[in-house]
């Protein structure tokens, strides 16, 4: 709806006095920030002058203290001083995005609520001139269109009115565009952000959350939250604005070191990392599943993470051992093998681990049947690792009065010996002697006490009938195979991706993974490339934690894990505090684009798009593979002439990506993206489809070159993920036969 003059130099007006008000604020913080800075220098100063490098005595210990004390508190004031001064210059740029008239149920006037990046106060009057995009109140902004509103909030459930909602487009202080919307954030805005270019790092969308993206936003009444939407629906940046939205909620209970996201790659987080500095926030801890289990493990062993398993799967079909490895895959990432584990632990905890008596010359000082009632009654309320060192300390308690009364033994026998005058030296002789006579003892204890995580794990490869007990009777296909990989793998110290889930979670599971209280909020995204065990070493380490998880069954990038159904995922952390949302609106690609890719998929895919025209999908077959990198050359080169800024040429392998990057390097800038790069960057890129997921690109040219093309059925999720990465647009290059997914796609939904 357009707006009248009276109205546009009201707007124009308020936003020059807001601006004005932010500038003077942040022109006094900046002068604050400087005598802090100067403060800490000369406190330093004085403590260098005062304090000595050496203190010595009580006094210079005292002042030491209090100077570190002075120099911690002013630092702790710098740093929240250069966050408000760093979000007083955000605003600067913007002030606010959005305004909603509400009158509250009871009084007279409506209260005009604009909404930006953070809360903004008049200092002389204490009027809010910008809320925050987190306060209950900006939650109507989002929610509601003209009509009946209500907001929850700590005084209970507030009711009225919103009488007009309007939307700005403010850039370096000064509104470019401006409008008011009756149902929902305005399709005309939507559509101008969604047509802009993508960037090297993800944007936010505090300006264009949808309802439904805001209801997960604000979700605080279920611990675990499953978002399950389609390619280009938001979820991960959902998943970040509600960190956002924790970060200031709860914000005297939870700073950015209480939350933790698993990413699925190093690129992937890179990419992400600028959204919450832009919403004003510390970065949350990022680190990948590879990264976790290289923490736990330790650098002594080499793990295989899902990059080099997918460079596997997608490039080694012809190698001998590939279907038997394939099985090995599919079984280890099963419900199946996850029950197996998880009954191994029982197992173990109730008749797994054997005891002997522990003797000394021939008498019995604990037998064998108390030890074990102690390991599975006594000690039961702990996992099998901390039982077995609890065991160890109360059976060396019991070995000690006997150590004590052979030493008193000794000494006497010493003394009376006459070789021996010195009761020092008796005393040192006694225990040399007591601690040789007992070591075997000692030994035998630590012994029985002690297990090997490894060791463990090899034992249900090793043992035909305890895993015939575990399993029920149920052999995998090919497991004498199976069997002799693993054991031949993990005795090399490597541990392929398959078998890093089943070894943490063992480790997990019998007590020997260090305490995570300390994180609150759990995200993870891409959670259908996730297998069961997995979920249920989240569910061990983060006991305490709420859990956001996010993904997409049809963007399943490896065809033989998967975590199954959001379902069976939600029964795996317990229905009754969990919720299931579907996010059912794609915001991504064009319209084109998305009817096309749906088309790749055998049932298609029933969520809604956004309307926003452009080319149709090209799809180009060439002779060999010269012309079509020739073809690609020229269309980069075409694409980055109409403003283009993000092109991604995709390959189904990082082997076809430096194949492809060799031969284009020639005539365009090209940078190679592979999985040891830990930045994401802009520009024109070459790389694997399974390191593209995630990422999102103005135009993708997807390269299917010799035998690098997709041709099987497994690969129809990977394919559909690359395509389903586009904003703009979508080419498709192939030499040789199509692409098998292409064949039952309407040729009216693409160009040849």
């Amino acid at each position: 709806m357009s707006i009248d003059e009276r109205e546009r130099i009201f707007e124009e007006d308020r936003l020059a006095f807001v601006i004005e008000r932010i500038k003077e604020k942040l022109e006094k913080n900046l002068e604050i920030k400087k005598k802090f800075r100067d403060e800490i220098i000369s406190t330093q100063k004085s403590m260098q002058n005062d304090v000595h490098l050496a203190p010595t005595d009580l006094d210079d210990l005292a002042n030491m203290w209090q100077y570190q004390t002075d120099i911690d508190l002013l630092g702790i004031k710098y740093r929240f001083l250069n966050q408000q001064i760093m979000k007083l210059e955000k605003l600067l740029e913007s002030p606010y995005f959005g305004r909603i008239d509400f009158k509250e149920d009871g009084q007279n006037l409506a209260e005009k609520i604009y909404i930006g990046i953070s809360n903004f106060t008049d200092e002389d009057t204490g009027e809010f001139l910008v809320y925050d995009w987190r306060a209950p109140i900006s939650s109507m902004f989002y929610d509601y269109e003209l009509g009946r509103a209500e907001y929850k909030c700590p005084e209970g459930i507030i009711k009225g009115e919103i009488s007009l909602k309007r939307q700005y487009s403010i850039y370096k202080g000064k509104i470019e565009r401006m409008f008011d919307c009756s149902i929902k954030i305005d399709d005309e805005i939507l559509q101008e952000i969604l047509s802009r270019s993508a960037d090297s790092k993800m944007k936010t969308i505090v300006t264009t959350i949808q309802r439904e993206q805001n209801r997960v936003i604000r979700d605080d009444t279920h611990r675990f939250l499953l978002v399950q939407g389609a390619a280009g629906s938001g979820k991960t940046s959902v998943a970040l604005h509600r960190a956002a939205y924790l970060l200031y909620k709860y914000r005297e209970s939870i700073k950015a070191e209480n939350i933790l996201i698993f990413s699925p790659s190093q690129v992937f987080s890179d990419y992400i990392s600028s959204v919450l500095p832009e919403l004003g926030e510390e970065n949350i801890n990022r680190i990948t599943f590879l990264n976790y289990g290289q923490m736990v493990l330790g650098s002594d062993w080499k793990l295989e993470d899902m990059n080099e398993l997918m460079e596997y799967i997608l490039s080694k079909r012809n190698r001998p051992e590939y279907a038997d490895r394939i099985n090995s895959i599919k079984y280890k990432s099963s419900r199946e093998f996850a029950d197996v584990l998880k009954n191994y632990v029982e197992y173990l905890e109730s008749k797994g681990i054997n005891f002997n008596d522990v003797i000394y010359k021939n008498n019995i000082i604990v037998s064998s049947e108390r030890i074990n009632e102690l390991f599975r009654k006594d000690f039961s309320y702990l996992p099998v690792i901390k039982r077995l060192r609890k065991l160890r300390q109360r059976l060396f308690y019991l070995l000690g009065p006997y150590e004590q009364r052979r030493m008193e033994e000794i000494r006497q026998e010493l003394a009376e010996s006459g070789d021996f005058v010195d009761k020092g030296e008796i005393n040192a002789r006694s225990a040399l002697i007591v601690r040789d006579e007992f070591r075997p003892i000692r030994e035998n204890i630590e012994s029985m006490t002690s297990v090997n995580l490894f060791d463990l794990y090899l034992r249900l490869f090793k043992d035909r009938e305890l895993f015939a007990e575990l399993s029920e009777g149920h052999f995998p296909e090919n497991f004498e195979k199976i069997c002799a990989d693993t054991i031949d793998n993990i005795e090399l110290n490597n541990i392929n991706y398959e078998d890093l889930a089943p070894v943490i979670f063992l480790k997990a599971a019998l007590g020997d993974i260090h305490d995570m209280s300390f994180i609150k909020y759990v995200i993870i995204d891409e959670v259908q490339d996730y297998m069961p065990l997995q979920f249920e070493i989240i569910k061990l380490l983060f006991k305490q934690s709420n859990l956001t998880m996010l993904g997409d069954p049809n963007q399943s990038i490896n065809p033989y894990i998967s975590s199954g159904s959001f379902e069976y995922v939600a029964e795996i952390f317990g229905n009754e505090n969990s919720s299931l949302v579907t996010l059912s609106k794609s915001y991504r690609s064009t319209k084109e684009i998305t009817e096309f890719c749906r088309a790749l998929l055998p049932d298609g895919e029933h969520s809604e798009y956004i309307n926003r025209d452009g080319e149709k999908p090209k799809v180009a077959k060439f002779e060999n593979s010269e012309d079509l990198y020739r073809a690609i050359a020229d269309d980069v080169k075409q694409l980055e002439a109409e403003g283009h800024e993000s092109i991604a040429v995709i390959c189904r392998t990082a082997w076809g990506s430096l194949k492809t990057y060799e031969q284009l390097k020639r005539d365009i800038s090209i940078r190679l993206i592979t999985a040891e790069d830990k930045e994401y960057y802009a520009g024109t890129v070459a790389i694997p489809s399974y390191l593209a997921k995630g990422l999102e690109f103005d135009a993708v040219l997807v390269a299917c070159i010799d035998s690098d093309s997709y041709d099987t059925e497994e690969e129809r999720k990977l394919f559909y993920t690359v395509c389903t990465r586009a904003l703009h647009v979508l080419r498709i290059y192939y030499a040789g036969k199509m692409p098998l997914y292409l064949e039952g796609v309407d040729k009216k939904l693409y160009i040849e």
